[in-house]
C-alpha cells in the first residue's frame, strides 16, 4: 500500500516512495492529517506513532529523517487477538496518513464499554489522547457517510471547543472546578475562569476549532457570560450568518482582519465594562494579536481590564522553528484527561456525546458554509498527497472538511 512519508526537518517535504512489501500481516487497517502534527511531531511524540515501515524503500525507512503524520478517523480490525475487539469491528481514533495496515497493542479502560488505550512501548511518549481508542461495532453500520464524515474531520476539533466552554471556563458556579488550560497549572480561584464579567475575542473565527467554541458558548446558559463575543475572521459574512443562527444570549459582534482598529469595535467593547479580556488564537493571520493588543493598549477602560490570552492554533503555513516556539500552545488532551479526573467518565462521555449530536442535528446553523470534501487514496491531486502540498502552501480555504477513503484492497477506511 501507499505510504506517505514527511520531512522531519521541512514539512513542506514529501514523498510517496514506490511500494514494497504489501502482504505485510497486521491487526487494525487505518487512516489522514495535520500541520500541526507535523510542526510539533518531533517536540510532542506524534512522530512516535506510527513510525516509517522499515519496508519502504532508502532513503524513506530512515526514522531520522521521515515520518508519518497521523490523523483522527475510523479504521477496521482485520485480525485480533483481544476479547470484545473481533475482526470487523470499527474503532474511532489515531490512525497514520498513509495506506497500510497497523498493529496496536490495547487494553481497556474506564468506563470500559468500548474504550481502549494502545499501550505499545513506542509510543509512551505521546499525550493521552493520542493513545485512546473506542470501538464502534453496533454503531458503524447505522451510520451514514455524511455522518462518518463529519466525525472524521470536525469531532476531535470540535470536542477542543467543548471543553474551553464547559471546562476551562466552566458556567459559574458549577458542579465541578474549572481546569487552567496549561498542564500543571492551576486558576488561582474558581472565579479566574468567570466568564460572566468577561468579553471574549476569537481571533481565527472560522477555523473549526473557532467554530466549535462559538457554537459552545452559543449553548451556555443565560447569565453565565460572555458580557460580549468578537470574532475576527477572514470569512466575517459566514460566521456573522451562523451567529445569527445560533442566536447565542450575549451580543456578538463579527469582523475582518482589516477592521479591527476600527474606533467603532473599541467603543463597543469599551462599552462592556468588562473587568477580564479573554483573547483566543485559534490560528490568527499575521499581525492579528499584535492588531488586538494595539486597541486594548490604546483604550483606558480596555487596558484597565485583566487580559487572558490563550494559544490553540496555528496559521495554516509552515513556520519556522523560531516562530513555532514563540507561540503558546493549548493541548487538548491534557484538558480532557483533567476533566475525566473531577467528574465520573461515563457522564462525560454521555454528555460530550449529547453535545456533539446537538451539534449534526443544527449543523446547518452552527456552520452553515462548511463543507465535506472527500479524497481518495494517498496518491495524486485527489489524495492525501496533493492536499499537503495545499495545505503547506495556505491553499486551502476555511469552510473545506476534508475527509479520505483510504484502501487496503479489501475495505475502505475513512480519515
Amino acid at each position: 500500500m501507499d505510504v506517505h512519508v514527511i520531512s522531519k526537518q521541512d514539512p513542506a517535504h514529501h514523498e510517496v516512495p514506490p511500494s514494497s512489501s504489501p502482504n505485510r500481516r497486521s491487526h487494525l487497517r487505518p487512516p489522514p492529517s495535520g500541520l500541526t502534527y507535523a510542526m510539533l511531531g518531533t517536540a510532542w511524540k506524534w512522530w512516535d506513532t506510527y513510525p516509517v515501515p522499515r519496508t519502504a524503500p532508502a532513503p524513506y525507512n530512515d526514522p531520522a529523517a521521515w515520518g508519518i503524520v497521523p490523523a483522527w478517523g475510523y479504521a477496521t480490525v482485520l485480525e485480533s487477538t483481544i476479547p470484545n475487539l473481533p475482526a470487523g469491528t470499527s474503532i474511532f481514533g489515531y490512525w497514520p496518513a498513509s495506506g497500510h495496515a497497523v498493529d496496536l497493542q490495547m487494553t481497556p479502560r474506564r468506563p470500559h464499554d468500548g474504550h481502549w488505550t494502545e499501550v505499545s512501548p513506542h509510543r509512551r511518549g505521546l499525550f493521552w489522547l493520542y493513545n485512546q481508542y473506542t470501538s464502534v461495532v453496533d454503531k458503524i453500520p447505522a451510520k451514514d457517510p455524511e455522518t462518518l464524515g463529519w466525525e472524521c474531520a470536525v469531532r476531535t476539533i470540535w470536542t477542543c471547543g467543548y471543553l474551553l466552554s464547559e471546562y476551562v471556563f466552566t458556567p459559574y458556579p458549577a458542579a465541578h472546578p474549572p481546569l487552567h488550560p496549561c498542564p500543571g497549572a492551576q486558576w488561582t480561584a474558581a472565579e479566574d475562569a468567570d466568564l460572566s464579567h468577561a468579553v471574549v475575542i476569537s481571533l481565527g473565527a472560522s477555523t473549526k476549532t473557532g467554530r466549535s467554541f462559538a457554537h459552545n458558548l452559543a449553548c451556555r446558559p443565560a447569565g453565565t457570560g460572555p458580557l460580549a463575543f468578537l470574532q475576527v475572521t477572514s470569512a466575517p459574512a459566514a460566521i456573522a450568518d451562523a451567529t445569527t443562527k445560533l442566536a447565542p444570549p450575549f451580543p456578538t459582534k463579527t469582523m475582518s482582519y482589516s477592521d479591527i482598529a476600527g474606533a467603532a469595535v473599541e467603543e463597543w467593547l469599551a462599552s462592556k465594562q468588562a473587568s477580564k479580556i479573554v483573547l483566543v488564537n485559534f490560528g490568527r493571520r499575521d499581525g492579528g494579536v499584535e492588531q488586538v493588543l494595539g486597541l486594548i493598549q490604546n483604550n483606558p477602560a480596555l487596558k484597565a481590564a485583566r487580559l487572558v490570552f490563550i494559544g490553540v492554533g496555528f496559521q495554516q503555513k509552515v513556520y519556522t522553528v523560531e516562530e513555532l516556539f514563540g507561540l503558546g500552545t493549548l493541548n487538548t488532551s491534557s484538558i480532557m484527561e483533567a476533566a475525566l479526573g473531577v467528574v465520573d467518565p461515563r457522564k462525560f462521555y454521555d454528555e460530550v456525546d449529547e453535545r456533539w449530536n446537538y451539534w449534526l442535528v443544527n449543523r446547518k446553523s452552527a456552520a452553515p458554509d462548511l463543507r465535506m470534501v472527500w479524497g481518495k487514496g494517498v496518491v495524486g491531486g485527489q489524495g492525501l498527497e496533493g492536499d499537503w502540498e495545499s495545505l503547506c502552501k495556505s491553499q486551502l480555504k476555511p469552510e473545506e472538511a476534508l475527509v479520505y477513503r483510504l484502501y487496503d484492497g479489501k475495505q475502505a477506511r475513512h480519515i
